[in-house]
């Protein structure tokens, strides 16, 4: 009976200190759940449209720039999407082409130039152009709009530029239309202007998806102050004089993209195709000594230049004709980037003081310019 009550005694004991301890555990619970505070949680959108073209204007056959300028919060890079609607959707599907959709938008601001075309046949009509603009997520991405060869072309731009954006893209449209009057209509060996057109338009293009801002121009200026990165594919508006030019822009840190026949140009001058093979006047800033002509099929040599998706062995460019551009006799400085299948080289790239230099063969045209 004794051994009872005390067992009894225990056990009450017991039940009694799982209580006490019960009840720190419930005050401990109830003592954070009131020290607990309610913040605001925003995301907030990265992408806002500063400025843009307030009105547009046209005669039928006109084509014209309308300028959108964004700027990205973020610290990353978005693709975006651009749909253009006008408030008479037959008009806009019979008469009325805009040239670009789809753009890379970088951290910062950046002016985005979108061509519009109205056909020569169109009627006259007053309308509203609606903008929709919106940020593509990563599973959701658009077709890309560019083939491989602008792909790396407007990635070593971007890769030229440094950290800035703003670049000059001399090119043979605007340099026909400046000098064809004075110098004579046969200086073209026999391109037109739909092949001016597909090539200012192809390049800007690509220029523009890597989020950089252009100007046009028919010739160098006197000076490229104020440019990151300068593009010249038209071959007559260089001339031997702008050799120091581009070597003190690019050692103070410019960036020069070079196309086709272009560094020849820097060695000798005349509106013919036949020039100097011999590169050496420009080999200490643009990295090569010769010029020779090659074709095939042009293949990457490295993987993933200028952080691109490109690897070893990807086809940047096919021709069965071997009279295409191509540089050989590399300085030791030169990186490789893309060889045709002769061994000459396709496209490389080149640090010269404290700017960038890239050349480039050739690219495949972008179908329907406007």
């Amino acid at each position: 009976m004794k051994l009872r009550k005390i067992i009894d005694r225990i056990g009450s004991v017991g039940l009694i200190t799982l209580l006490i301890f019960s009840g720190i555990g419930i005050g401990g619970l109830a003592y954070y759940a009131w020290l607990s505070v309610t913040i605001p949680f925003e995301v907030k959108e990265p992408l806002e449209i500063l400025e843009y073209t307030s009105e547009l204007s046209f005669y039928p056959g006109e084509t014209k720039t309308l300028y959108v300028v964004v700027q990205n919060y973020a610290p990353i890079n978005y693709s975006v999407q651009f749909d253009f609607h006008l408030d008479d959707m037959f008009y806009l599907q019979n008469y009325v082409t805009f040239s670009n959709d789809s753009f890379i938008v970088m951290p910062g601001t950046h002016n985005f130039t979108v061509e519009v075309l109205v056909k020569p046949c169109a009627p006259p009509a007053d309308m509203q152009l609606e903008i929709v603009f919106e940020r593509v997520c990563p599973d959701e991405e658009p077709e890309m709009p560019l083939n491989t060869s602008l792909m790396l072309l407007g990635s070593a731009a971007r890769w030229a530029a440094g950290n800035g954006s703003s670049a000059l893209y001399v090119n043979w449209k605007d340099n026909w239309l400046a000098h064809h009057s004075t110098d004579g209509e046969n200086w073209t060996w026999g391109w037109t202007m739909e092949s001016f057109d597909s090539i200012r338009y192809s390049i800007s293009s690509a220029l523009t998806y890597y989020g950089l801002d252009i100007e046009f121009a028919a010739d160098i200026p006197e000076s490229l102050d104020g440019y990151d990165v300068v593009v010249i594919s038209a071959y007559y508006a260089v001339e031997p004089r702008h050799n120091s030019l581009v070597e003190e822009y690019i050692s103070n840190g410019g960036g020069i993209v070079l196309l086709g026949g272009v560094p020849c140009y820097f060695q000798e001058y005349n509106k013919d195709l036949y020039v100097t093979n011999d590169l050496s006047a420009t080999l200490d800033w643009f990295g090569a000594n010769r010029y020779v002509n090659s074709g095939g099929t042009a293949r990457i040599t490295v993987d993933n230049p200028f952080g691109t998706d490109f690897v070893t062995g990807d086809i940047m460019y096919e021709t069965v004709r071997q009279s295409f551009s191509a540089i050989s006799q590399m300085s030791s400085e030169a990186e490789i980037l893309a060889r045709w299948d002769s061994g000459h080289v396709f496209a490389f790239t080149h640090e010269y003081g404290l700017g960038q230099v890239y050349y480039q063969s050739w690219f495949e045209y972008l179908d329907n310019p406007p």
